[in-house]
């Protein structure tokens, strides 16, 4: 049994472009994709360092600029402005796929309350994000000596999302 992709490679810019329009049609859906991003980037840039965040953001609010600041700044220092755009990329797709997830299960009315569709959130939003993922489980190590400091590793959750997005275009006409 094989795995394939059944992505029209004629249409694959309509539909990534119809993917992404379809999360930020309207203002309640671009306000949903971009609380979104921005928790999964927040997530991402402290979850480097668990320990020291928590130790930080614990500490009181007065202290929450300055660990934003240290942590970004180490992400910075340890994979360059690539790491963080590809993380920003990623944090943005994620958006999109959790809008889109809503929006697909809103339309074919399937019951939000019901745990059936918590394990898709968590897999949209975990099985790619590796790096942060990989930090809180303390595997700090493996990231230290993956070539370009975990670059390759997000580039490929970027590359997973945004094949997502395209197969399934957009979410209004999109049936689960």
């Amino acid at each position: 049994m094989g795995f394939a992709i059944k992505i029209n490679p004629a249409d694959w810019r309509r539909q990534l472009f119809q993917g992404l329009k379809g999360a930020v049609a309207d203002k309640k859906r671009a306000f949903a994709t971009l609380t979104v991003a921005l928790a999964t980037f927040l997530f991402s840039i402290f979850s480097a360092n668990p320990a020291y965040s928590v130790q930080m953001l614990s500490s009181g609010i007065q202290y929450w600029g300055i660990a934003f600041t240290t942590r970004l700044t180490g992400l910075i220092m340890n994979t360059g402005y690539a790491g963080l755009m590809l993380t920003a990329s990623f944090s943005v797709l994620v958006g999109v796929t959790m809008t889109n997830t809503v929006i697909q299960l809103k339309m074919n009315r399937v019951d939000l309350s019901s745990l059936g569709a918590i394990p898709g959130f968590i897999a949209g939003g975990c099985a790619s994000c590796g790096v942060g993922v990989m930090s809180l489980l303390g595997f700090g190590g493996v990231l230290a000596s993956m070539p370009f400091g975990g670059n390759l590793l997000r580039l490929g959750g970027v590359l997973l999302l945004v094949v997502l997005i395209t197969r399934t275009g957009n979410p209004e006409t999109c049936s689960i």
